[in-house]
């Protein structure tokens, strides 16, 4: 498939189905006891909030739809100021929140690979596991490195989604380098 040369978009403006897959997915949902998730992101979407809530109340909103009590937050030591600021958002909604740094067991490169120099580094599956064996409900990562989050992604058994994906460049703003000339 390549839905980006699609002139007509007919899967979207006449619920054509493209792949052959409907029947297939829609018995998964049913499957899945995904409905009730999905209606829930459908409230803050398609039912007129798009476009009135910044990406942290549209978490809030919808940690509190789906009645999540702990949220995890795995993220880089380098936005540590920002996770702390959201914990502290998230507990005056009466969230429990739980942290994790990407830098926890205290790994050495050269632990994991000898050809490394040598300094405590991320450790994603670490940071995975541990979020794994937590209370937490839902997970919002802040700018893991590009690697380290796919690693973290492989290993975490939770529900997430992601507030902050790392650009130095552009201040953690990762479209910006598709607006650059």
């Amino acid at each position: 498939m390549n839905c980006l040369v699609c002139g007509s978009k007919d899967c979207k403006l006449n619920a054509k189905d493209c792949n052959g897959n409907r029947d297939e997915i829609i018995d998964e949902y049913g499957r899945s006891c995904s409905v009730p998730l999905y209606e829930n992101a459908d409230k803050l979407v398609a039912g007129g909030r798009a476009g009135t809530l910044t990406r942290v109340d549209e978490i809030i909103e919808f940690a509190k739809l789906q009645h999540y009590t702990t949220i995890g937050i795995a993220y880089c030591f380098s936005m540590e100021k920002e996770a702390v600021l959201l914990k502290d958002r998230l507990k005056e909604f009466g969230f429990r929140v739980q942290s994790f740094r990407c830098t926890i067991n205290g790994i050495r490169e050269t632990d994991i690979s000898c050809s490394m120099k040598g300094g405590v580094n991320c450790n994603p599956i670490g940071q995975a596991k541990a979020v794994n064996k937590s209370r937490a409900d839902l997970v919002i990562e802040m700018g893991l490195c590009l690697g380290h989050d796919i690693l973290f992604h492989q290993y975490l058994e939770k529900p997430f989604t992601v507030l902050a994906v790392k650009d130095r460049v552009h201040k953690n703003n990762p479209l910006e380098a598709l607006n650059a000339n």
